[in-house]
């Protein structure tokens, strides 16, 4: 009679002990699979991309200075030389110098008008004394503007006054002494209007 006791005892036992392994093997299990679950869960979750940030509009660039503006009358680098080198030989204002060569012949080292040759269309006739003293040649480009420069210097210190001056040029000595315009004519006032624009250049 124990040992029947004993056995079914033992049996009991048994079956209760792998009852529990086998719950806490199921519970493992199942601990384990939502463990697995919850890491697949997060690994599949799309991580959201930042939306790209539109640039930021350019900023307007700043208005440059304006540039200097080109003299609307300009000569030649080669005239303004020889214009620039007959004035500081003479002690006259070279813009006055190239204002007149710019009336004269538009800076055309070419230029003629029947008796009237080169860039101050001087007539040679006229200015034979200068001419001699100087030992120029008015046909060349150079000693044109530089006869020119030596006559003005000499009637800007006779009258002491640049239109004066510039109307002996354009009219002869004789005409513009009589005529004696301190304030000058549409030649000489233009002139002098246009060696501002060279000064200012």
């Amino acid at each position: 009679m124990l040992k029947k006791f004993v056995f079914m005892a033992t049996v009991v036992f048994g079956l209760m002990f792998t009852n529990v392994v086998t719950v806490q093997a199921e519970e493992v299990t199942e601990a384990s699979e939502v463990a697995e679950s919850s890491e697949v869960t997060e690994s599949s979750e799309v991580t959201e991309v930042p939306e790209a940030t539109e640039p930021a509009e350019a900023t307007e660039a700043q208005e440059a200075p304006e540039a200097a503006q080109a003299c609307p009358i300009a000569l030649s680098p080669e005239v303004n030389a020889y214009c620039e080198q007959a004035a500081a030989e003479f002690g006259i204002d070279s813009n006055i110098l190239k204002a007149l060569v710019y009336t004269e012949s538009k800076g055309n080292v070419g230029a003629r008008n029947g008796c009237y040759i080169g860039l101050t269309q001087l007539n040679p006739s006229n200015f034979s004394a200068a001419i001699a003293t100087l030992g120029a040649d008015p046909n060349d480009a150079y000693q044109n503007v530089r006869i020119c420069a030596y006559m003005l210097s000499g009637w800007m210190a006779k009258y002491g006054n640049q239109y004066i001056a510039l109307d002996c040029w354009h009219q002869g000595e004789g005409s513009a002494a009589a005529a004696n315009r301190v304030d000058g004519t549409n030649y000489s006032r233009t002139i002098c209007e246009n060696a501002q624009l060279y000064a200012a250049a």
